[in-house]
């Protein structure tokens, strides 16, 4: 099986193969419906989230500009990995759910290659027709690996790519999760040059120990995911990856087939449409606030902001 996790999801990655597999005996699984084939009613559909609050947020976004258009809509909250979600669009058991665009396709093929969002994009339907899903357009909003660095360290050194790291490499330590070492020391140096640095092990995914590690500058550059709430509150600075080495992980719907009509296309690209990657910054630090609000409560007040809800 060929897996990796992104972070809070931690989702694994699933192999055409696998999923296949999955499918055939998903009438063992507690989503299973033990039903497929095409739907009774495109209009009635359960919306499924991956186990964390940005895609529970996620979810209700667009569960709730559905509903409000006509749509008979159920949620399956905290469903998982592709391990477990990938088969249950198959089987019925979900009709759709948000997911992170580079992901996907290395889910659905793990020979991949394709890092740019226009590359990812491109390649997304072939890899997802023989499995029976489709993806709609990406949002602007990506939740992907940064490297951050605080806006003193990037004004005494001039930094703004990923790139201008290099000259400094000898003199920086960089504290990630464990496994991202291994995954991007090469790619690194391929690509931007910026080898010779210092590795730090902080196995909380961009989390409060790094972050307290970086503002203390006991590391020089962290791996903070894009949309982490601790970026904005920090006026951390997000180098940016103008080579593309890491894969785009724009926020995409993905869904059966089946259900796929020129209606719900049209509702749901027009909501990513205005989602932003600030947004899900927003999003995520209201969801973290002092009163917890739901996931539903979050989503409804962006939604009415920008004109989906009356």
């Amino acid at each position: 099986m060929f897996t990796f996790s992104r972070g809070r999801a931690a989702a694994g990655v699933v192999a055409l193969g696998l999923v296949a597999s999955l499918a055939a005996c998903s009438s063992g699984d507690p989503l299973s419906s033990g039903e497929s084939g095409a739907p009774d009613d495109v209009t009635a559909l359960t919306i499924g989230s991956q186990g964390f609050a940005e895609s529970d947020i996620l979810a209700q976004i667009y569960g709730q500009v559905l509903a409000a258009n006509g749509y008979d809509i159920d949620y399956a909250e905290g469903i998982g990995s592709r391990e477990t979600f990938i088969p249950a669009l198959q089987d019925g058991s979900i009709d759709l759910i948000p997911d992170y665009a580079g992901n996907l396709l290395y889910g659905a093929d793990p020979d991949a290659t394709a890092t740019s969002l226009d590359d990812i994009v491109a390649a997304l339907p072939a890899a997802l027709e023989p499995l029976d899903l489709s993806a709609l357009d990406p949002a602007e909003a990506t939740d992907s690996d940064a490297l951050v660095v605080t806006p003193e360290f990037a004004a005494a050194n001039n930094l703004t790519t990923i790139g201008d790291l290099a000259p400094l490499s000898a003199s920086i330590t960089l504290g990630a999760n464990t496994e991202f070492e291994a995954r991007w020391r090469d790619g690194l140096a391929s690509t931007y040059g910026f080898e010779g640095f210092q590795f730090k092990a902080i196995d909380d995914y961009g989390g409060p120990g790094t972050l307290s590690d970086l503002l203390a500058n006991n590391i020089q550059v962290a791996d903070i995911y894009t949309t982490t709430p601790s970026i904005k509150q920090n006026n951390l600075v997000v180098l940016e990856d103008d080579k593309n080495l890491f894969a785009a992980q724009n926020v995409v719907p993905v869904l059966n087939t089946a259900f796929v009509t020129d209606e719900l296309t049209e509702l749901l690209n027009s909501v990513s449409a205005e989602l932003t990657t600030d947004d899900l910054l927003d999003l995520n630090e209201q969801s973290a606030g002092d009163d917890k609000p739901s996931a539903a409560q979050v989503a409804e007040g962006w939604l009415t902001e920008k004109g989906f809800l009356d």
